[in-house]
């Protein structure tokens, strides 16, 4: 018998989320002081169609009668357009042989996602917080280790380890992109990485169709922030107006083809009013 107070955040990235019509299980993954796994439904299950999220104990039969796990835990279903309009959702419960699963049915329909900019790529992020408070019985016997997100040295940021491709890229094709920048202090530092490193993927990597104003916006705000910080971003800011003019153009193709959409709907219905007056 133990006390336990340990916390920890496992990320799932689902890619390709609209189209599953299966559910999504996640590998193995540990707290601390246990296994767990987590089953997204993308399409809802039998009694609704939006969204649902379960955190699992694996092998539950096998464990002693008397095993279980006072547990709270939180899904963030991440939006990836802006992290403040994140949904999340939290329970506590004890798990044991019995109840080895809890989750939840969302109000995220598929509409939704996509709607509210969840969805980039067509991919998913779900944050999932556990912390147990009380572990009664064994722990698991093979206990996987604990991954955490990696912090690497590139160019004298800390960046995660995924990040660590698009980092290089920037200071290999534009070395002069922090060479007298202002702030010293390290989380400083890192902090405007995220800024640049977040600003880049969505310039370099997204969808022009995706794209919204205030998605421009916060990259001409992020430029500014970066600037006066000392950053040089020529480069990016003629990213943002190729982007902006490439929008702009889309927009009005858009436009062009509603209105010969419109067109096209009339002409049908003259034909249709010639055709039943001869």
């Amino acid at each position: 018998m133990g006390n336990y107070n340990e916390k920890m955040t496992h990320t799932l990235e689902i890619d390709n989320f609209s189209h599953r019509n299966t559910p999504f299980t996640s590998p193995l993954f540990s707290s601390g002081s246990g296994n767990w796994f987590v089953t997204v439904y993308p399409k809802g299950t039998l009694t609704s169609k939006n969204m649902s999220m379960y955190l699992y104990v694996p092998d539950p039969l096998l464990r002693p009668r008397s095993w279980a796990r006072d547990t709270w835990f939180r899904f963030v279903v991440v939006n990836q357009s802006s992290v403040l309009k994140s949904k999340s959702f939290e329970a506590f419960r004890i798990f044991d042989k019995g109840r080895s699963g809890c989750g939840f049915t969302t109000d995220l329909c598929l509409s939704k996602l996509q709607e509210k900019k969840f969805l980039v790529n067509d991919k998913l992020k779900i944050e999932v917080h556990i912390s147990v408070s009380y572990n009664r019985g064994a722990k698991d016997p093979y206990e996987l280790p604990e991954k955490k997100n990696e912090m690497v040295n590139v160019n004298g940021f800390q960046v995660l380890d995924s990040q660590v491709k698009s980092a290089n890229w920037i200071f290999t094709t534009y070395p002069e992109t922090a060479l007298h920048i202002h702030p010293r202090d390290p989380q400083v530092k890192t902090a405007y990485m995220n800024i640049l490193l977040t600003m880049y993927e969505k310039l370099y990597n997204s969808p022009l169709h995706e794209f919204t104003d205030e998605d421009l916006a916060n990259v001409f705000k992020g430029l500014l922030d970066l600037r006066q910080a000392g950053f040089k971003m020529g480069w990016l800011r003629k990213r943002l107006e190729k982007v902006f003019a490439a929008r702009e153009k889309l927009s009005g193709l858009e436009a062009q083809a509603r209105e010969l959409g419109k067109q096209l709907k009339d002409l049908k219905l003259q034909i249709s009013t010639l055709r039943s007056s001869c």
